[in-house]
């Protein structure tokens, strides 16, 4: 909401260098992109200034959530109303407003209508233009990503991971994600078929469920296979698992279907996928029955979309807690933030958990993330929970720590890694807890102990 007074400074002026907008299609895109439009600072304080700002820059915030991040992130001082202040209240802010995915594939992901959902090119493609904002202007960037998937392995071998682990590689850039609130939602399921013929998997689906899908990781050279038990007994025998491997299942009983496909080498990760696509599945509880065939380590990993694209009565009825960070999350070259509730000290519950799919430590570190207030929409100020603006919060640290690096030249070197490891040393850790923590990572973020670390250096 760039009408808020936590994006304007002191003189009423914008804050906000640029917004590029990919909804809205009336204005000229980015250099180089050819859709959304980009609004500069002059335009947004010419709409400051107009008695009908959204005729010149009609870049809404539709659901708050950019708001509160970039409010918690880096908002401004202020003193009357409302008073309020930011992690890194003197950045520069630019916004990119994601459109929302292509109905085909809202369709193929079987995602509920209403909930927001966003194409993974169309977050590289915002990733590049921040970048190249930053280098035109010649200032150091600090780039926050409060979104997450269900979908992938979870050891950082998506496009957008990897491109993430490039862009945080780079000398004045750092990259800050979530790690999900998918810590309680039963959505993971962690096995072995190690000396066993197979293992059931079960899983409860409720009522009116209309479809979701499943992607099923294993480890190389590992060989798994499955086969279905739906809820009224019907059995549908061993798929085998051959290259490019892809299946339909009707099934005879009851009108369910099951699509299947088989990856045998994932092209993120080198290891195997199998992904399922259950639509109208019949509610009750569900057996997946998994084989191994050329088992060595023989451990697997289930995962069900995030919850808010499924129903929230269809779950794994063992789940696993642990790895269940959202992608791109699990990237190795970002900062990621779980979150806690700073007024008890307690982990928040639905916090997702690490660590990696291939044991590396994720999260990072743990930052308030209950209740925490910011501004909405409307000119509003509300509170919000969750990894998203605890990981907002490490932001503005991050861009602190940047501006004493950088921009003040005592540490011109400075990019993620670098930021990473002085929060991490300067981060709170409790003596009943084993660091680094699946939970907690290496600690609660204090930046006063990171600079203090850095002056003593």
């Amino acid at each position: 909401d760039y009408q808020n007074p936590v994006f304007l400074d002191e003189n009423g002026n914008s804050r906000i260098l640029a917004i590029w907008d990919q909804t809205v299609q009336t204005g000229a895109p980015p250099d180089g992109l050819k859709y959304g439009s980009e609004y500069r600072r002059e335009d947004i304080n010419l709409a400051l200034r107009s008695e009908d700002p959204y005729s010149i820059v009609p870049s809404r915030d539709e659901n708050g959530h950019g708001s509160i991040l970039a409010g918690v992130a880096a908002g401004s001082v202020v003193r009357q109303g409302n008073p309020y202040i930011g992690a890194a209240p003197g950045a520069d802010i630019v916004v990119v407003k994601l459109k929302e995915c292509k109905q085909y594939l809202r369709s193929f992901y079987l995602v509920p209508e209403g909930v927001p959902a966003y194409q993974e090119n169309d977050i590289m493609q915002a990733v590049t233009y921040l970048r190249n904002l930053s280098r035109r202007e010649s200032k150091p960037l600090v780039l926050v990503l409060g979104l997450g998937t269900g979908s992938g392995q979870r050891s950082g071998g998506s496009a957008l991971s990897q491109q993430l682990n490039d862009l945080g590689e780079m000398i004045g850039c750092c990259v800050v994600t979530c790690a999900g609130n998918e810590g309680n939602a039963r959505l993971h399921y962690k096995g072995s078929v190690l000396n066993k013929e197979y293992e059931d998997v079960e899983l409860r689906v409720g009522e009116g469920t209309n479809g979701f899908t499943m992607e099923l990781w294993g480890n190389s050279p590992d060989i798994i296979s499955v086969a279905f038990i739906s809820p009224s007994g019907e059995m549908i025998s061993r798929i085998p698992a051959r290259v490019g491997q892809s299946d339909t299942v009707e099934f005879l009983l009851e009108k369910s279907k099951i699509d299947i496909s088989y990856s045998l080498v994932e092209a993120g990760g080198g290891v195997e996928l199998i992904f399922m696509r259950f639509i109208d599945p019949t509610p009750g509880v569900w057996i997946i029955r998994v084989y191994g065939n050329n088992i060595l380590e023989g451990d697997y990993n289930i995962w069900l979309p995030i919850k808010q694209f499924i129903d929230k009565e269809t779950y794994f009825l063992k789940p696993n807690p642990d790895i269940t960070l959202t992608v791109p999350s699990t990237t190795q070259a970002t900062i990621t933030v779980a979150a806690y509730d700073n007024m008890t000290n307690a982990l928040f519950t639905d916090s997702s958990r690490g660590f990696t799919r291939t044991n590396e430590i994720k999260p990072d570190i743990t930052a308030p993330g209950v209740n925490v207030y910011g501004p909405g929409i409307n000119n509003n100020y509300v509170r919000k929970s969750g990894t998203s603006v605890a990981a907002a919060l490490v932001a503005g640290n991050c861009a602190q720590l940047m501006q004493w690096g950088i921009v003040e030249k005592n540490e011109t070197q400075m990019k993620t890694n670098y930021i990473k490891n002085f929060l991490i040393r300067g981060a709170i850790r409790d003596r009943n807890i084993v660091y680094p923590s699946k939970e907690w990572g290496y600690g609660k973020v204090n930046v006063y102990e990171a600079f203090s670390i850095l002056r003593n250096k």
